[in-house]
Order: C-alpha cells, then structure tokens, then sequence
C-alpha cells in the first residue's frame, strides 16, 4: 500500500507540474539503513519517469514575425547528492518541432545550480526524466540527495528577436527618411541620391535577417525602389517635371507608405508581444536573457 501511495503521488505531482519539482529524492524513495556514520539510504529505490512540461506566456502572441521565430527553452536544476558510487538520471528535453536534447544528470556532493538550454520554434517544450542509474548493488546515500526542477520556461530567444527589433526600427528610420525626400522640391540629383543611398542600405541588411516575413518585405521595397530609380534615371533628368514623372514619384511616396505601415504594426506586435514577456519573466531566472530582451523593448518604443 505504501509503494501504491508513493507511485500516484509521483505521477499526480509530475502531471501538475508544480515548480520546484523533487524527482528524487532518496529520504522518501529509497530504503534507510542506521549506520555507525548515521543514517544512509539504500537501495532499492522507487523511481518512475516524471514528465514536465514547460511554462509559456502566449500573451500577444500573434502575427507571422513573432509566430515564425525563435524561442527558447531553459532548465534549471540542481542534483546535490553525496553517495557512495556515482547517481544519475537520464533526462531528453525536446519540442514539438523535432528539437531536442538528451543526457545525464549526475549528483555534485555540493549544491551547484546548472541548466540545459534548447533552442526551437514556436512550440511546447516537455521534460522527460527517464531512468535513475547507479541505485543498485552496494550503494548508500547521505541524506539531503535530491534531484530538483527548479523551472523549466520557454520564451522568446533574446538575441533572434533583438536582431528582429533592431532591423525593424532601421528599416523604419530608413524609409522615414526617404519619404521625406520623396518630394519634388527634393530636386532630381538629391532624391537619385537617396534612393541609391537607401538600396546600399538595405541591400546591406539582408544579409543580416534570419525572418522570411521581414526579408521578403524587404525585398519588396528594394524591388520597387531599383524600378523607380530606373525610371527616374531614364525619363526625369534634372529639371524635368512632366506628368509621368510626378506619377512616378506619387507612386514611390505611396509605396513607401505602404511599407511604413507594414513595418510599424510589426512594431507594434512585436513591442507589446515582447514587453508582456520581460513583464512575465521578472519572476523567472534567465540572466542575461532578460536584459538583452529589455533592450529589444526599449528600441521598438522608440518608433512608437
């Protein structure tokens, strides 16, 4: 009956995915033996495969930028464990999308806080701990060996969206500044030599962006802008203003517009997508993470 208890106590508090988690701990799933040194814990011990799923914020979620991006997954947990012979567990952790990692766990005599990081798409991150080794044969225990799940959270991987963020609040400066120009008192040498300036620009950057959404939109632009320079360089010399020419030009402002709006409702998602976040993982342990998503913050407000 006591082993009965012990095993729906397990998969009840795996399944409620509780943090911090114990997954093992040997006082309450191993046999005492009183010795001379004090007390120690034998096998065998009663150990099942525990499942954790990972925390996620879906707030604001939504949009194809944010959707199509990257994230990331983190485990933190300590295994502080003084035995005779060496304890592990094997764990796999792993995505919906096929990503995964797998390895042991091995118990340190000291505590020491250690982590596993997984990088995926946007999908559920699961912890599978799946087999105790080393808790036969002629094996002792101190007391205090314990396995603990300290958290397992996904979020937005930091350095992909603050990549995203910059990209797009220097597209958007950069279209900013060409619209201004698109005008006919800019004259027909200065707003040639704006759009070439705003192509080696963009051009430039498409090297550097990883998101199919925002290199597409970007290869839009660039299309539409190396027509229109073609035309102005062919039918609107200095000092022409001809009605075919003004149409040219009215048809540059509007497809700037155009990708204006665009790229400022992608700011828009993205900076109340990724501000909900860092609001979110204020609680968490992430480190760095959380500042480098920070900043992405503050840049995207700037174009707000």
């Amino acid at each position: 009956m006591k082993t009965l208890l012990m095993i729906m106590l397990l998969i009840t508090v795996g399944t409620a995915n509780a943090l911090p988690l114990d997954v093992f701990d040997a006082e309450q799933q191993c046999q005492l033996r009183t010795t001379s040194q004090g007390a120690r814990y034998v096998p065998p011990c009663q150990f099942l495969g525990t499942t954790v799923y990972a925390e996620k914020n879906n707030n604001y979620l939504q949009g194809d930028l944010i959707e199509g991006g990257l994230f990331k997954t983190i485990l933190n947990y300590t295994f502080t464990c003084e035995s005779l012979r060496p304890l592990s567990i094997r764990f796999s952790l792993s995505n919906a999308d096929g990503s995964s990692v797998s390895n042991r766990i091995a118990g340190s005599r000291i505590y020491e806080p250690s982590s596993v990081e997984l990088t995926h798409g946007n999908n559920d991150s699961v912890l599978y701990l799946e087999e105790l080794s080393g808790a036969t044969g002629f094996q002792a225990m101190k007391p205090g060996c314990k396995l603990t799940v300290d958290q397992l959270v996904t979020y937005p991987e930091p350095r992909y969206f603050n990549q995203i963020a910059q990209q797009l609040v220097s597209f958007n400066t950069h279209l900013e500044l060409l619209f201004s120009q698109a005008i006919p008192s800019t004259g027909h040498t200065n707003l040639l030599y704006a759009i070439n300036n705003t192509i080696a620009t963009l051009e430039y950057m498409q090297f550097d962006i990883e998101d199919d959404i925002l290199a597409e939109e970007l290869r839009y632009v660039l299309d539409d802008l190396s027509s229109t320079k073609t035309y102005l360089e062919s039918n609107c010399g200095s000092g022409s203003y001809s009605h075919l020419c003004t149409a040219q030009l009215a048809n540059l402002r509007s497809s700037l517009t155009s990708a204006l709006t665009i790229n400022e409702d992608n700011i828009a998602q993205l900076y109340n997508f990724l501000n909900a976040q860092t609001t979110w993982l204020a609680s968490k342990y992430i480190g760095r993470d959380q500042t480098i998503l920070q900043n992405a913050v503050k840049k995207l407000k700037t174009r707000l």
